[in-house]
């Protein structure tokens, strides 16, 4: 009998499940094996509810508060967590619309297009096969409800969809959220910190998600938008904001508000939803929602309304602490153990309504009901006005104004604290007593404007404190129904095999995202970035170890701006907008210059009742424009990688202390920890995401044409004539337009264009006319030239004359004179701003040129070609331009399927490197690799679809070489 169970002991782990804790009975001898370790999850939540507000009547025209920023957890992350805020639009009369307020078109999309009987499908912009769905029949005839939902140009038919919510009463409602705030997001790139998400923006609720910077995926231009860059100072990655030193703890001011940044024309009342921060070593405006980013997903008619109407303001705001974290679990005995990532809660200083004790995440909200920013703002983008009202000192006096403190939401008794759970088939365990409670106090919340406190007990045996922080205990048991509750325990508490096999495991990284989205832009993005005022690449790492690189854009042809004005017509209108947006926008440089500061808010408690510092942006991020682009020049990121620098990166910006180590070969491709245990999150997309294409557009016979025609807010004023565009489909933004140089256009001569007649059901926009050559709108002041020499003193003129100068007193001299700024008014008529001048007048100074772009260095070659690797991180010599009389191995791509070659997406064309070429071909020249491709019905394989792995593994052993591109230098 001893033997025999020796025998099944030596046998055990056969024995043992992942899932139940099996028991071997020898004789009176009874034995419970462990079952091995698992890598899980535990929900995991904070705060105290209700933490929402909502306005029906009237709505908020902005809100803000303070956000903490810290590390909440202490070890890997391999979860999503986060903690922040949504708002979402409302404060509208309920008769406000009179179509359906979703886009039909965007909810009958499918993978699958529109079949034949057969039973079979293919992608119709790849031809690969598609996923089948509901047996792939046709869609109109499996829902009639999708019947008259697939007509992209034609609202009239598209009036009688009737899916879903499009056939209610409500008509769907006016939909859309802003979200963002701190956590960790495995989509990301990964890091052990805390990252800021700006914009989450979505559309209906997550139905449709919104497009913004460059992602985890190659993206349309045409979703482009929900991000357009302001500040000139701050760089926004890709990859949201890192801080400062890497392990943070201080609070982030947190603004979203209506601001006139995004005017089109002086008549222009659109929503123009703006970000704004004030941090420890940066305050001001980052960035706003243009209008086309809601009406591209919303206006399918002429009557449509969406976020960007002025009618709609904010009608709901949250804020959250929600997730998962990474948890290891074993069973042993009749019970359940758990490891969770250790996560620690950051102590408040002394203050009002802080003490050690307590735990700080919200604080210092308030809400705004008028238009105080826009009223605010005007005098300094338009250069009119009082002097003294034209600065960022009357911007924070309007704002502190106008602030007031909404009403603070009490907790139900006995709730608040932080929990974590585990969903399991029929039940929900939760854990809770880390010693982590509510200190909500109705007084002291509302003289901290409505704060969001935790009560930290050092006492209790479940929290480990030191000055900055206290750690929750990480072990966890129970689980396994009632004879095995859920309490929180000691290390010590934990059987020691169960504890060894703890200690053994390691959280590993989620390895979801290496860069390979996050720049340089993908084919069907490249139309919005083909507009750079230079082409030197500037490049940096952050405190995350990710190099990023960028390039400063002209604001208004900035990538998420690029659809802001390809829809309107390009009869002047286009024209009058871009001026008009650039003079506002290089006045709001020179005087954020000018105050040595962009602030606009501050926490209505005061600085020092904060229960921490504001936090410090990452260094990294803070710039400081070159020289020629200091006004109305943003930086724009279109490279991030995690320890790789860019190849193409000319010059070095903040890059103090070590550089990044790169991660070794096949760090990627290997998800098992040390110990064995495989993160069930970690996998590495292969870059094969599906053609999106809609089945109701069998109606049409149109494949992936969703949104199709957009009736988009006019920037004219009146809505009652707005002019429809049709989208481009997803085959137009694979041709990047033609690049034009950096120069500012023209000045237009309209200041306040009037709204064309809608067009006809043409895609194409009127042609163009030519604007008739008139002085400069007083509202586009041309860039300052130089002032002409004196003329020797005769007669004296003073004449000021606002019918021909319409800058008087204005404290900038407009006449073109000596010592004058601008040369827009006759000389002489300006003589408040510069004095009397002498006759006869000097000829009118010209519009000099723009100011020099800092230039890339010159290339040796006019024509030389880009060479790179054949697969990612598997060369051992660098990426580059090469001359062509080089020598270097070549692949070739096809757009068209050819037999027996390889298409590894539905993203990548069709590749080869020996079928049908003749063999292998090794140490050719440019125009040898090019004859190659050409004979073999194909083309050399441009530089991005190399660097997207599309030619990788098709032969010859080039995935180790550098491949000739179609990519010549400019």
């Amino acid at each position: 009998l001893r033997l025999k169970c020796e025998h099944l002991l030596e046998r055990s782990s056969e024995f043992a499940s992942p899932r139940r804790t099996t028991m071997i009975v020898c004789g009176t001898l009874t034995v419970f094996l462990m079952s091995s370790v698992e890598h899980s999850r535990l929900h995991m939540g904070g705060g105290h509810a209700p933490a929402e507000w909502s306005y029906d009547a009237g709505g908020l025209r902005g809100w803000s508060y303070y956000i903490r920023a810290f590390n909440l957890l202490r070890e890997q992350p391999s979860m999503e967590i986060g903690w922040g805020q949504w708002s979402k639009p409302g404060g509208h009369s309920e008769d406000i619309l009179e179509v359906c307020g979703l886009h039909p078109g965007g909810f009958v999309c499918d993978p699958c297009e529109a079949c034949e009987s057969t039973g079979t499908c293919s992608d119709p912009v790849t031809g690969d096969p598609a996923p089948i769905s509901g047996g792939c029949q046709d869609p109109i005839r499996e829902d009639p409800t999708l019947a008259n939902c697939g007509h992209p140009t034609d609202y009239e038919a598209t009036e009688s969809c009737a899916f879903w919510e499009c056939g209610e009463d409500s008509k769907g409602g006016v939909r859309g959220s802003i979200e963002g705030g701190m956590g960790y997001w495995m989509y990301t790139l990964e890091t052990p910190n805390v990252k800021w998400m700006l914009p989450g923006a979505t559309n209906a609720n997550y139905e449709i998600f919104a497009g913004t910077f460059l992602g985890d995926r190659p993206q349309l231009c045409s979703v482009l938008g929900g991000a357009v860059r302001v500040s000139n100072r701050l760089l926004v990655p890709n990859d949201f904001v890192t801080f400062a030193g890497g392990d943070p703890d201080g609070f982030l001011g947190y603004m979203l508000t209506k601001t006139p940044l995004g005017k089109r024309s002086a008549n222009d009342t659109a929503n123009y939803w703006t970000i704004v921060i004030d941090a420890a070593n940066f305050a001001g405006p980052v960035m706003y929602t243009a209008a086309w980013f809601w009406d591209s997903r919303i206006n399918w008619h002429p009557k449509s309304i969406s976020w960007s109407d002025p009618r709609v303001n904010i009608g709901y705001v949250a804020q959250g602490f929600e997730g998962s974290i990474g948890a290891f679990t074993a069973r042993q005995g009749g019970s359940q153990y758990w490891r969770t990532t250790r996560w620690s809660m950051p102590r408040d200083r002394f203050g009002p309504s802080s003490s050690p004790n307590t735990s700080t995440l919200f604080t210092g909200h308030s809400q705004f009901a008028t238009d105080w920013a826009v009223d605010a703002l005007e005098p300094m983008l338009s250069g009119t006005g009082p002097v003294g009202e034209r600065t960022h000192t009357f911007v924070q006096q309007r704002s502190a104004e106008s602030r007031t403190r909404p009403d603070c939401n009490a907790p139900p008794e006995g709730e608040g604290g932080m929990s974590v759970w585990d969903d399991q088939e029929d039940s929900e365990v939760t854990w809770s007593g880390f010693g982590i409670g509510s200190a909500y106090d109705q007084t002291k919340s509302e003289a901290a404007h409505c704060a969001s406190t935790l009560s930290l007990d050092p006492s209790n045996a479940a929290l480990s404190c030191d000055q900055r922080r206290c750690e929750a205990a990480a072990f966890l048991q129970g689980g396994l129904g009632n004879s095995d509750p859920p309490v929180v325990i000691s290390a010590d508490a934990v059987p020691p095999e169960v504890k060894a096999q703890f200690d053994e495991a390691a959280f590993q990284p989620t390895k979801m995202n290496e860069g390979t989205f996050l720049g340089p832009p993908a084919e069907t993005e490249q139309a919005c970035f083909d507009k750079p005022a230079s082409d030197t690449m500037y490049c940096t790492f952050t405190a995350s170890k990710a190099w990023i690189g960028w390039r400063w854009y002209r604001f208004v042809d900035q990538p998420e701006l690029y659809m802001v004005f390809e829809s309107l017509p390009d009869d002047g209108t286009r024209q009058a907008a871009r001026d008009y947006m650039q003079a506002r926008i290089e006045r709001l440089h020179r005087q954020q210059e000018a105050d040595s500061t962009g602030g606009w808010f501050s926490p209505p408690q005061g600085d020092a009742a904060l229960p921490a510092e504001k936090v410090s942006i990452d260094p990294a991020l803070l710039l400081t424009p070159p020289t020629g682009f200091e006004y109305g020049y943003v930086p724009i990121a279109v490279y991030q990688k995690p320890r790789v620098k860019p190849a193409e990166c000319d010059v070095e910006v903040n890059a103090v202390g070590p550089r990044p180590v790169p991660h070794p070969d096949g760090y990627w491709d290997d998800c098992t920890s040390p110990s064995g245990i495989e993160n069930p999150n970690c996998h590495r997309p292969d870059g094969g995401y599906d053609v999106e294409t809609c089945s109701a557009n069998a109606e049409s016979r149109a494949p992936f044409n969703y949104p199709g025609r957009i009736y988009g807010y006019w920037p004219g004023g009146s809505q009652d004539d707005r002019v429809p565009y049709d989208v481009p489909t997803r085959d137009k933004l694979l041709t990047p337009r033609p690049p034009s140089t950096s120069s500012p256009p023209p000045p237009s001569a309209s200041p306040s264009p009037q709204p064309p007649s809608p067009l006809p059901s043409s895609t194409s926009p009127p042609p163009p006319s030519p604007p008739p050559a008139t002085s400069p709108s007083p509202l586009t002041k041309p860039p300052r030239p130089p002032a002409p020499p004196p003329l020797p003193p005769t007669q004296m003129v003073c004449n000021d004359d606002s019918s021909t100068c319409p800058h008087l007193d204005d404290a900038e001299c407009d006449d073109g004179g000596e010592g004058s700024i601008y040369s827009i008014c006759p000389y002489g008529s300006d003589c408040t701003d510069c004095g009397s001048r002498v006759a006869p007048p000097p000829p009118l100074a010209s519009i000099p040129p723009p100011l020099p772009s800092p230039s890339p260095p010159s290339p040796p070659a006019a024509q030389r070609h880009w060479v790179e690797c054949g697969r990612k991180n598997k060369c051992s010599e660098n990426a580059r331009w090469a001359d062509p009389s080089e020598e270097h191995e070549v692949r070739c791509c096809s757009d068209t399927r050819i037999d027996g070659w390889k298409k590894r997406s539905s993203n990548c064309p069709w590749t080869e490197s020996d079928d049908g070429m003749g063999g292998c071909h090794h140490e050719e020249t440019l125009s040898e690799a090019e004859e190659v491709c050409a004979d073999a019905g194909a083309r050399l394989c441009s530089k991005q679809e190399l660097k997207s792995d599309c030619t990788k593994g098709t032969g010859c052993g080039h995935d180790r070489d550098l491949i000739w591109t179609s990519n010549a230098m400019p």
